[in-house]
């Protein structure tokens, strides 16, 4: 359960869920765990995202800004935004640093119209606006008066009486039925070039398994990863062996050609 929930506080500060990412906190949520595979902390997907809220969030709870992933990347070096980098001590100022790569990239893309993603230009309400079900099992364990007064804090800082009332009929409606949450089905496809190592690990993307097919699924892999080959076909990796998907099957939605859990993409 702890990895599980480790993966949903990585994925709430990624979306922007200012509200979830301070509950897990609150929750004694370990805030520099790293994915295993590609080394990623909340503090860096919040940075990739342009999340300024969560990363102050985030800083301001003491993360470790020294954490690199397994490209070797500190969590200042995947910024997409100046005023985001700003908030590290130490941040060069503009004049003096170095264009990255990624800057270089959004440069080069200025002219054109960006690439939004469906799972970010229709993200799923409750992961980007509502409470994970292991925030609120937790919450419920605790008694459902500091429960209560748990989301009053959060609603007195997020602001106004509306964010209260939205808040407590959340609960009420948690305490009067027990009917499971909607499961959201997007997860992380991990991205390799060519052949499944280490050294070749491009990074990963989070993908609806129903809202997106095969080639939106490209899409995004070239939207937000760095050292992605101009052309390249899609194969997947069933943790025995490299599969090559069809032209044809590029239509279909991601789940039903990646299905197994230690199932990953490889460009080729």
């Amino acid at each position: 359960m702890s990895d599980e929930r480790d993966e949903n506080f990585r994925e709430m500060a990624a979306l922007g869920n200012v509200k979830a990412v301070r509950a897990y906190i609150r929750g004694g949520i370990n805030i520099d765990g790293q994915n295993k595979m590609n080394g990623w902390t909340a503090l860096h997907w919040a940075c990739a995202r342009g999340q300024s809220d969560i990363v102050e969030i985030l800083l301001r709870a003491g993360a470790n800004i020294d954490l690199k992933n397994n490209k070797g990347e500190l969590a200042v070096d995947v910024c997409k935004s100046d005023n985001i980098r700003a908030l590290f001590p130490g941040h060069e100022s503009e004049s003096s640093r170095p264009a990255t790569s990624a800057e270089d990239k959004s440069a080069g893309d200025s002219t054109e119209q960006a690439f939004v993603p469906n799972y970010l230009a229709n993200p799923d309400l409750i992961k980007a606006w509502g409470m994970p079900d292991d925030v609120l099992d937790t919450a419920v364990a605790q008694g459902e008066s500091g429960y209560m007064r748990q989301m009053q804090y959060e609603a007195s800082v997020s602001g106004g009486n509306n964010s209260r009332q939205q808040q407590q009929h959340q609960l009420q409606q948690k305490s009067q039925s027990s009917a499971p949450a909607p499961v959201s089905d997007e997860r992380e496809l991990l991205v390799y070039c060519n052949q499944v190592d280490e050294s070749s690990l491009l990074g990963s993307v989070f993908i609806s398994d129903t809202r997106q097919t095969v080639a939106e699924l490209g899409d995004v892999i070239r939207e937000e990863l760095d050292g992605v080959p101009d052309t390249f076909t899609v194969a997947r990796y069933n943790g025995k062996q490299t599969v090559p998907v069809s032209t044809k099957q590029e239509t279909f939605n991601v789940g039903r050609i990646f299905r197994g859990s230690d199932d990953a993409v490889v460009l080729k």
